[in-house]
């Protein structure tokens, strides 16, 4: 083909253009996706496979696949770590806006749907540690907000609502999106717990707890303090009690004293009630008439025998009330006398009739029952070695600073160990009832740099101010050891 064109001159000038033909041919795409069976995306040409080895990260694609309880979501990293529930191995895998997440059925759910513990199936490319999918495991069981739960760390058991579980020895245990412990979690907790078929393989904290204490209590040192009706304990000197966060009426009673206060108690921060204005009014008694079966009980309000032939008088007020008789379960519980006249009918069972959760289907007084321990326990100890210099705290009581050993009581109970000016701990231990001393060792409490707010006549903070620490240095406290 020829074309023509005017020179500098003007004059014409003919240029040939060869036409050159562009041949494309045997194109070849590399970089196929190797996959494990028929999991991910692979490519196969009109005549053969080719297989280059090199791994394209593309949405779908994957090489790996687990059942995992998530661990934690790190959302500035974008990154989640699993743990895997059958080799309790931890690995971590980065997201972004092409992994796939779902509900159990298969339906879209976005990313901050997904919680700490949710036993997921997920599917990754291993090389490049790349998430693909996350779906909620049709096979895991959740339970929501379970209130009513008993760990049982010794046995590595699980009593949930009505039903008995193993307890995983790579248990994930959450708070605050942050790694816990089972021993973190104290009575009145509310958690999330999940498992498969028989195992729980993931506890996670809800609804945590505060601690409230009494300040200038005198009047009230051998009284009642009820917190809702979560909390009923005997008030004692400088006592700090664990209680679930929310909002309540504690009610104060004592000789002459009846008096309710509303608070509120957050996660890990402790209240100070100032109980300093109460002033006891001359005390107010009512009768009580017992119908006990069999007449041969025993009856004792607040530790003391009381004749129950006619009406027994009690001050307005909560008792502890005991009952017990030679071969029949013993019923303890706390009443509220808070009227002139009252009756109280207790049946108790024969021991070998009792239910086996410990209820008295005949018992007609509410309250909270204890368990009695069938070991005589009394000339054995438990031990609190460390942290050194902490307040130590059992079942809301004070014992000392450790190290601090007090007498052996077998069952559930609560340790709280508190130091001005770091985050108060507490942890659930399960005391056995062999017939020797126990020994505890907690990690150091971390420092905390919290300012105090004062509201009224109750204080909020971390932990309360720095001279009540010197207080109990200065004082017997620092050196009480209990028979």
């Amino acid at each position: 083909m020829h074309s023509s064109f005017l020179g500098k001159k003007g004059k014409p000038v003919l240029l040939a253009v060869s036409v050159l033909s562009i041949l494309t041919a045997g194109m070849v795409a590399a970089g196929l996706l190797a996959g494990s069976d028929s999991r991910g995306l692979a490519y196969e040409s009109g005549y053969e496979r080719y297989d280059s080895g090199f791994v394209i990260a593309q949405p779908g694609s994957y090489d790996s696949a687990d059942v995992a309880v998530i661990r934690e979501i790190d959302e500035e990293q974008n990154t989640i770590t699993f743990m895997n529930i059958e080799t309790g191995k931890y690995y971590t895998l980065a997201y972004d806006g092409t992994t796939v997440t779902a509900d159990k059925y298969g339906n879209g759910m976005a990313m901050a749907q997904m919680n700490d513990g949710d036993i997921v199936d997920v599917t990754f490319l291993r090389s490049k540690k790349k998430l693909s999918s996350m779906k909620l495991s049709d096979s895991a069981w959740v339970m929501e907000d379970v209130q009513k739960y008993n760990f049982d760390m010794l046995r590595k058991s699980a009593e949930v609502g009505s039903g008995v579980y193993s307890l995983r020895n790579n248990l994930v245990v959450s708070s605050e999106g942050k790694d816990a412990q089972l021993e973190d979690i104290v009575r009145g907790d509310v958690v999330s717990v999940s498992g498969v078929g028989n195992s729980v393989y993931s506890v996670v904290v809800k609804e945590g707890h505060g601690y409230l204490r009494l300040s200038a209590n005198d009047y009230l040192k051998g009284g009642w303090i009820e917190v809702g009706q979560e909390v009923i304990q005997q008030v004692t000197e400088d006592m700090l009690l664990v209680v679930p966060e929310g909002s309540y009426n504690v009610r104060l009673t004592a000789a002459g004293i009846d008096e309710v206060r509303p608070v509120t108690i957050y996660r890990n921060q402790e209240l100070t009630l100032n109980v300093s204005d109460l002033e006891p009014e001359a005390p107010k008694v009512g009768k009580i008439v017992f119908a006990i079966s069999p007449a041969s009980a025993t009856v004792l309000i607040d530790g003391e025998q009381a004749d129950i032939k006619g009406p027994v008088e009690v001050e307005y007020g909560v008792h502890q009330l005991i009952v017990k008789a030679q071969g029949y379960e013993t019923v303890t519980q706390y009443i509220r006398v808070g009227q002139e006249l009252a009756s109280i009918s207790i049946t108790l069972e024969k021991e070998d009739e009792a239910n086996t959760d410990g209820t008295n289907p005949n018992n007609s007084v509410s309250g909270n029952s204890s368990e009695i321990s069938a070991s005589d326990l009394s000339s054995y100890r438990i031990y609190i070695q460390s942290p050194a210099d902490v307040e130590v705290y059992w079942d809301g009581v004070y014992k000392g600073l450790a190290p601090v050993s007090f007498k052996k009581e077998a069952g559930m109970h609560t340790i709280t160990l508190r130091r001005s000016g770091y985050i108060t701990k507490s942890y659930t231990v399960q005391i056995d009832e062999e017939e020797k001393d126990v020994t505890y060792s907690f990690s150091d409490l971390v420092k905390e740099d919290a300012t105090i707010t004062v509201s009224g006549n109750s204080s909020v903070s971390g932990n309360s101010t720095d001279n009540k620490k010197n207080n109990y240095v200065s004082g017997n406290r620092a050196e009480k050891d209990e028979d």
